[in-house]
């Protein structure tokens, strides 16, 4: 037996050294290469729309194999003893294969940055299918120019690739133009404007990209050099033809135009808009406004931002913004590859039925022309491979080209009455996560953490650094906690509706859920919702950038009580259903904030880390205070002058929990829904395009929306106070002029004059609006 098992494997050995082997693992090399990077060019965008694992896994590593994958396929063809003659039109293939993933050209961010580490992988290809191309130059039966020609076409295409990465990470002057534009957009239309018709607003759509100045010695800025008639925008879309375009159509040249100023912030540039009464009027009174029945209709603006970021996402994830900017030339070169690719296909197949057959010394059948030397021969498994990789790349090449057109780029670009598709471009979902349930019972977690992560123990088998500068002491056993998710569920319409209703309640200012509060009647609740409740912290934020981490904790604690006591008093209907009458938004909602407390920290306002830790401590508190039934620990837990978190939550549960079934689920959906609104605005522009690549959150929706009514900030004044107060001060101004005109004539006016009562007027004003 041993002796059997000791010939086959010096035979196996021997076949794998053989010439023949030496072919047949490149051949295993190239289908496997071909196989990768096919996938990665026709679902390269699926992780778009879904947080699954495995789909979010499998993306990102054919991503990150690609290149290294290509470079030792080829670096193996190269080097190999026996090579076959179709090497080259191998190499030239994959060069291709790999310039035709539209679909995905970065996988994150930062991705876009390593534009010269992506050019010197794409150099050393290229190098290899030189050498290849030098060292195997005759003898494949398809014309040398041909290989040539398919080889400069994988050139072009991957170098286009290339640039769509730098047009994502570099590109100032495109929005320093619309930066620049959006500044003085208020005075093309003077006080003369209608968000309903569009009449007045001339946001950006579309211009000609090479026709701009940089005024020197003037305003500094960069103006566009065309006639009005070559700039479309909003304005002239909506009453283009009398306004015959459908809604559709108009709606996605909306979205288009409202990319470009969302993806200004992420270049830095000032929204100089965002301060004009218009701004806000945009959202309030046009995006908001009721439709011909006289309902609004809450689908279609989240319509609109859903196309406006499925832009965003292309633009710094795909080629197509690449191929929006230079269509023509774009379609020139994939119709000559598809073309070409066909008929070198063509040419792989005739060699098939045409090629003579010929026996190899080691028994294997070759198809090999008449004057190919004894190291370069062809084998038919070599012409079948050839032919099927070449004959999906042109396939792929002629989809990719068709495909582009009917995508929201091309429908933009060909400006015909193509709507965009009424599919969602981000899944319509909201994560859901819950500390009450997640929470397992244990008097100790400190000493539970008996599973400690490998990197933990080789720091400390090792002694190389101290583990707890990664991670403080609660971290470990918190961390099992976070893992336990809610499933996601459908984003009802009704949480839209609410949102928008919170939004419109407050006209724009946010405040985290005392409005609401005080509009239900619901005073005795407001000290859960202050800040000075954590006095007994040691320390104190601004207001503007306060953590709500601790807000949103308490209130979560006492929706989850609520929720329960709920369920404790259900009656089972005659079916034996039970009856579940809890408000949709409320329990969507308060899941949904503390989802992106333990997934998604860096969205919310304040450091992520402050966020984590305040989330484990209060996690842990949990699992100590909660054994068996949670409703009656919670119900139970006496009364204490600690200042925790979650005994903060059960005290305001109980306090929910005497009012009337109805009015708590009012004042509860109610404070969620303008929670919600307030810990959006948000300067962190990357993280929020970074989730758009890995399923979106919600939240970038709404962080979208906001950005558009001029609404950045926390705390932000409404534009109708601005000017107000502005108003104040001109006045307070005019009577200094005069007040500094009496001190030069030595004419002092008496301390309770207008000037000293105009000034003490605005500054009472604004330090009321301060808070």
């Amino acid at each position: 037996m041993n002796g059997t098992w000791t010939a086959w494997s010096h035979h196996t050995k021997d076949f794998w050294k053989s010439p023949r082997g030496t072919v047949i693992s490149i051949e295993v090399l190239i289908v496997v290469a071909a196989i990768i990077l096919l996938f990665m060019a026709t679902f390269g965008s699926s992780h778009r729309q879904s947080r699954n694992f495995f789909i979010q896994e499998a993306v990102w590593g054919v991503y990150a194999l690609s290149y290294s994958l290509l470079s030792y396929t080829l670096g193996s063809m190269q080097s190999s003893a026996v090579k076959s003659s179709m090497y080259p039109v191998w190499a030239a293939s994959l060069n291709l294969l790999i310039g035709c993933a539209d679909s995905i050209t970065a996988y994150s961010i930062d991705d876009n940055n390593q534009i010269m580490t992506r050019m010197c992988q794409s150099s050393l290809c290229y190098v290899y299918a030189v050498l290849i191309f030098v060292a195997v130059s005759s003898g494949s039966g398809i014309s040398i120019p041909t290989t040539i020609y398919l080889a400069v076409i994988a050139y072009w295409k991957s170098m286009h690739r290339l640039l769509a990465p730098r047009l994502a990470s570099v590109s100032w002057n495109l929005n320093k133009v619309v930066a620049d534009y959006m500044y003085e957009e208020h005075t093309r239309s003077g006080s003369s404007y209608d968000p309903t018709s569009m009449e007045g607003y001339h946001y950006l759509v579309d211009w000609p990209l090479h026709k701009s100045t940089l005024e020197a010695r003037t305003s500094y800025a960069i103006r566009l050099t065309v006639d009005d008639a070559q700039v479309i925008d909003i304005e002239r879309i909506w009453l283009c033809n009398g306004g015959s375009l459908s809604q559709e159509v108009r709606d996605t040249c909306l979205s288009f135009s409202l990319f470009h100023l969302l993806r200004r912030r992420f270049f830095g540039f000032a929204c100089g808009e965002s301060s004009q009464k218009k701004t806000h009027d945009f959202v309030f009174k046009g995006l908001l406004s009721n439709n011909k029945g006289g309902t609004k209709d809450y689908s279609r603006v989240f319509k609109v931002i859903d196309v406006e970021l499925a832009f965003m996402y292309d633009f710094f994830f795909t080629k197509h913004a690449a191929t929006y900017y230079e269509p023509k030339a774009s379609a020139y070169w994939s119709l000559a590859s598809a073309c070409l690719t066909s008929i070198t296909a063509y040419l792989a197949a005739a060699k098939i039925t045409t090629a003579k057959h010929s026996s190899r010394m080691d028994g294997s059948l070759d198809l090999c022309t008449t004057n190919a030397s004894p190291d370069l021969c062809t084998t038919k498994s070599d012409v079948v491979i050839t032919f099927v990789i070449l004959a999906f790349i042109a396939l792929l090449e002629f989809v990719q080209l068709l495909f582009f057109w009917t995508t929201i780029w091309g429908r933009i670009f060909a400006k015909i009455g193509v709507s965009a598709s009424h599919n969602c471009f981000y899944r319509q979902k909201l994560g859901q996560y819950s500390l009450v349930e997640s929470v397992n019972y244990n008097p100790s977690p400190s000493v539970a953490c008996t599973v400690v992560p490998v990197s933990r123990k080789y720091l400390r088998f090792t002694n190389l650094l101290e583990s707890s500068a990664f991670d403080h002491n609660m971290h470990i056993y918190a961390l099992s906690i976070r893992k336990r998710h809610g499933k996601p569920v459908e984003l009802p319409a009704e949480v839209k509706e609410a949102l928008v209703q919170s939004l419109h309640r407050t006209d724009g200012k946010l405040t985290n859920g005392k409005s609401s509060l005080v509009s239900n009647g619901a005073h005795h609740l407001l000290w859960a919702c202050r800040h000075d409740m954590y006095s007994d912290l040691g320390r104190r934020c601004s207001q503007e950038n306060e953590n709500q981490t601790h807000i949103i904790l308490v209130w979560h604690i006492a929706t989850c009580y609520c929720e329960m006591a709920t369920l404790r008093c259900l009656s089972p209907r005659p079916g034996g259903e039970l009856k579940f009458n809890v408000d949709d938004v409320a329990t969507k909602l308060f899941k949904y904030c503390v989802h992106l407390v333990v997934s998604a920290p860096k969205l919310l306002p304040g450091h992520h880390y402050d966020t984590s830790c305040v989330f484990d401590a209060v996690a842990v508190e949990a699992a100590q205070l909660l054994p068996g039934d949670k409703y009656e620990a919670m119900r139970s837990l006496p009364e204490s002058s600690e200042t925790s978190i979650f005994q903060k939550g059960v005290r305001l549960g109980k306090q929910l929990e005497e009012m009337e079934e109805g009015t708590r689920w009012k004042v509860l959906a109610d404070f969620w829904a303008e929670m919600m609104l307030y810990v959006v605005p948000s300067d962190n522009v990357k993280e929020h395009i970074e989730y758009l690549a890995n399923g979106g959150e919600f939240i970038t929706h709404l962080w979208a929306l906001l950005t558009h009514a001029g609404i950045l900030q926390r705390r932000q004044k409404n534009v109708t106070d601005i000017s107000g107060e502005s108003s104040i001060l001109v006045k307070a101004m005019k009577v200094d002029n005069n007040f500094l005109k009496m001190t030069k004539s030595k004419r002092l006016p008496k301390r309770n004059s207008e000037s000293a009562s105009l000034r003490d007027c605005a500054a009472v004003q604004i330090v009321d609006e301060d808070g």
